[in-house]
């Protein structure tokens, strides 16, 4: 109950939260910066026209409209005064009264991309002796969607004009593109650095895509941006690469909720995608080849991305994620639409970014955590697999060594009780010491476990006498291997050599470093068999729990090599990466075994 109080109480934040910005963002719109300052009035001027002309020509939307005013007396004495306009896809020229241009941004005889110069700021200095004198400013709009504009004639400092007017206006939609621009890289980050699965890793990376390339697309066309970059002349350049933002931001949209729910993403989902995408190439093309503008096609593009997105939504039953990031993108989207046809640009639309920003918390880091999560969970159920395996063959061992010992003793009370009396207290001599290192299911040293088996084999020599013979060369004893591997491999070679015939049986117990590998071979010459046609796998389960703890503790492997006759050799082989310092002797060499 707490947990889904609180849960709902963070939602009802987030939405507060989201509100109050929406809210923020449409009062900085619909009231520009200059209204909050009271300051900014005895601070800059702002140029009224004398004379307003117009006339008609024959290039871009049609129209070239000159406006003319004189600059006040007192305001050019300011050091550092400029005369200062915000232009959208409008070619400018600005003369001195005497017809001295000084400022010209239309097209030169260089190769260009498109015939408009973007959006971008006409900063001019003022010197003193321009007091007095007239100003023309003959301004061609390049769209007929920005013939109505009215520019606003700053007299004002670069630096006031930037800290005073513009980032005050601009604030929270740079405050919204940094904080959307960190996000997708956070996400970025996430999806490289964290062990996710593919589906999960891809969600995050097509949100984080989304939201910087949203991000870089609003960037491009804030006004405090253009007046920060001014000084590189890159304002063409940039308005091409928002709008191509726009494009990938659109494409992308519909790439993630096509990925969103896989399962019902059919033909219509998959060509939807494939006609944005084409649709975008062909484009940019038509634009790289001069046949046309993008500024004329967005807007439609936008729309029937829109198309897409609602065939691609509703070709299938959408799920809830799926509702949630399809309807509102279409509707914020919408917005910025409205933007676009009555202000010629999208970029100081809060809309979709807000959306996306909104969306990349709910479900980008949603996302992140429930991979993360879900990896946790993963990781928590195969360590409790592997506990439980681990457990459960030890468990098997553990009866199986107990009850060969316990048959032994069985055996010498009949035959020779005072021996067995000693079998026994050597028994119980060694569980004492042992216990410890037999219930561990951590790696242990090989000294350790060759002394387990020594133990073993103190019992069956003492039952077997000359019948039995066991050697040991072990000239590698620095390792660590899973406790009661070597025992259960020699208690086999006994169990399988033993009594076969007329020559004593004989185990030969190696251990040796090869090639990054410490090897063990246990090796006897019984009667042998023949593996291929091995047919009772019960037989040999004890070989198979060793090999499954070997594979799962150590990443180490275990081999039979057998054949009718010629005996059996066990080998297991550990690499480097098990050998551990641990109870080893100071000079890494094993006591002195010779045999019983």
């Amino acid at each position: 109950m707490i947990q889904w109080m609180k849960k709902r109480l963070q939602l009802i934040l987030l939405m507060v939260f989201f509100g109050l910005g929406l809210l923020l963002v449409v009062m900085i719109h619909f009231k520009p910066g200059l209204k909050y300052y009271a300051y900014a009035p005895y601070s800059f001027y702002i140029l009224q026209p004398d004379e307003v002309s117009a006339e008609v020509i024959p290039e871009y939307a049609g129209i070239r409209q000159t406006y003319s005013f004189t600059i006040p007396e007192g305001s050019a004495t300011t050091i550092g005064a400029r005369i200062s306009f915000y232009l959208h896809h409008t070619v400018a020229e600005v003369s001195m009264e005497g017809s001295t241009l000084v400022y010209d941004s239309g097209e030169t005889e260089e190769p260009h991309i498109g015939h408009t110069p973007g959006n971008y700021w006409v900063t001019i200095p003022v010197r003193p002796n321009y007091a007095g004198k007239t100003v023309r400013v003959s301004l061609t709009p390049v769209f007929p969607g920005v013939r109505n504009e009215t520019p606003v004639f700053y007299l004002i400092g670069h630096e006031q004009l930037l800290t005073m007017l513009l980032l005050p206006q601009d604030a929270l939609m740079l405050f919204l593109c940094f904080l959307s621009l960190l996000s997708g890289f956070v996400l970025f980050l996430f999806a490289a650095l964290l062990r996710l699965k593919h589906e999960d890793r891809k969600h995050i990376v097509l949100i984080g895509a989304i939201t910087i390339a949203a991000c870089l697309w609003k960037l491009s066309g804030l006004s405090s941006v253009a007046l920060m970059l001014d000084s590189y002349g890159w304002h063409k350049q940039i308005w091409y690469f928002g709008a191509v933002m726009y494009l990938a931001t659109l494409l992308l949209s519909l790439l993630f909720m096509n990925n969103i729910q896989p399962e019902n993403t059919g033909k219509a989902g998959v060509i939807c995608y494939h006609i944005a995408l084409i649709s975008s190439v062909i484009l940019l093309l038509l634009q790289l080849g001069n046949r046309i503008e993008l500024h004329d096609v967005l807007i439609w593009y936008g729309i029937g991305a829109a198309m897409l997105h609602l065939i691609a939504l509703f070709e299938h039953r959408p799920s809830r994620q799926k509702l949630l990031w399809g309807l509102p993108f279409l509707l914020t989207l919408g917005l910025d639409l409205l933007f676009l046809a009555f202000r010629s640009s999208m970029h100081n639309a809060p809309f979709f970014l807000l959306w996306v920003i909104f969306i990349l918390f709910i479900q980008g880091f949603g996302f992140v955590r429930n991979a993360i999560q879900r990896e946790k969970t993963l990781q928590e159920q195969e360590r409790e697999l592997q506990d439980a395996k681990i457990t459960s063959m030890m468990q098997q061992i553990r009866p199986h060594f107990i009850y060969n010992t316990l048959s032994s003793v069985y055996v010498l009370c009949r035959d020779n009780p005072p021996l067995a009396m000693k079998v026994i207290q050597d028994f119980t001599a060694y569980l004492q010491a042992n216990f410890t290192a037999i219930s561990s299911t951590a790696p242990i040293t090989f000294l350790d476990e060759l002394q387990h088996t020594k133990s073993y084999l103190a019992v069956e020599q003492i039952r077997y006498g000359e019948r039995l013979k066991v050697e040991f060369d072990t000239q590698h004893t620095a390792f660590r291997l899973p406790a009661l591997t070597l025992q259960p491999l020699v208690e086999n070679a006994v169990k399988h050599s033993i009594g076969k015939g007329s020559t004593p049986s004989t185990v030969l117990v190696r251990s040796y470093y090869q090639d990054g590998f410490s090897i063990i071979t246990v090796e006897d010459n019984g009667p042998g068999f023949d593996s291929a046609a091995e047919s009772n796998p019960s037989e040999h389960i004890g070989l198979k729990n060793v090999e499954e703890r070997l594979r799962m503790m150590c990443n180490g492997t275990l081999e039979i090599r057998s054949s009718p006759g010629h005996g059996t050799i066990v080998t297991v082989s550990l690499p480097d990466d098990t050998i551990r310092s641990g109870s080893l002797p100071s000079d890494g060499s094993a006591p002195a075994l010779h045999g019983y």
